[in-house]
């Protein structure tokens, strides 16, 4: 095969030419997104703290009060409100997998680093606000209502831009293997075609413009055609008084 590529060099570098273009193409196409990310911590109701206590010892029973609190969060109408018509803006919420506390992970994605840091802010900001009414519709009381602490936040968004890199790779690999094909193929059609050739130019040489051979005379023909003559031997026959 790597004959077949040097032999076909200029349709590897029209090839290349093509694969870098499609690479390039799925570069501009695919825009960068920037990422930032908070935490924020469920707190227990003050009511059930004891005075004195430490309230991180009252973490444990605010599993479900989290998934509630997520599942609003993620729903169309709360992204709606958050994010407005900006398609290309999202955020998401989902309980801390490192952690088996009451802890919300944070994600948000834009296309600049200014309005990811603003987006992670507002929905940092939204989570209390949105656990509070949902306090409010229940009647919790003052002193019984779950609260929130942001535990840490990025102030400098984060590059992404993995699926620009996915869609280049692509681009990059369908262009080599393309190209690769096309030259075997292109390989295997001329292969079929030379037989062809080779016999076509040999009937030419042979036939003429296809009438009999210009070097075979009349007497010839007439000759092959003459009938071999019978060859007889006649044996003496003997009688029998010897004569």
């Amino acid at each position: 095969m790597l004959r077949s590529l040097l032999r076909r060099w200029y349709i590897v570098v029209l090839g290349a030419i093509l694969t870098a273009a499609g690479v390039y193409g799925a570069y501009t196409v695919t825009p960068v997104t920037y990422s930032a990310t908070s935490t924020v911590v469920l707190l227990p109701p003050e009511k059930s703290v004891k005075d004195g206590d430490n309230p991180y010892l009252y973490l444990g029973g605010l599993g479900q009060a989290l998934n509630v609190l997520v599942i609003t969060m993620n729903s169309a109408a709360s992204q709606e409100e958050v994010i407005g018509s900006n398609p290309d803006q999202s955020f998401t919420l989902e309980q801390d997998a490192t952690s088996t506390g009451p802890i919300i992970q944070i994600s948000v994605a834009a296309p600049t680093d200014s309005q990811a840091i603003t987006l992670v802010e507002k929905v940092t900001s939204q989570v209390p606000i949105t656990l509070n009414a949902l306090q409010d519709e229940l009647k919790v009381p003052a002193d019984a209502k779950i609260g929130t602490m942001t535990l840490a936040q990025t102030h400098e968004a984060e590059t992404e831009n993995k699926r620009q890199l996915q869609l280049m790779a692509v681009a990059a690999g369908g262009g080599s293997v393309a190209t690769v094909l096309f030259v075997a193929a292109l390989d295997k059609f001329l292969a079929k075609r030379k037989p062809k050739n080779k016999r076509r130019k040999s009937d030419d040489k042979h036939d003429g413009n296809g009438s009999a051979e210009p070097n075979q005379s009349l007497p010839d023909v007439a000759a092959r055609l003459e009938p071999t003559e019978a060859r007889l031997t006649v044996q003496p026959v003997r009688f029998a008084n010897g004569t």
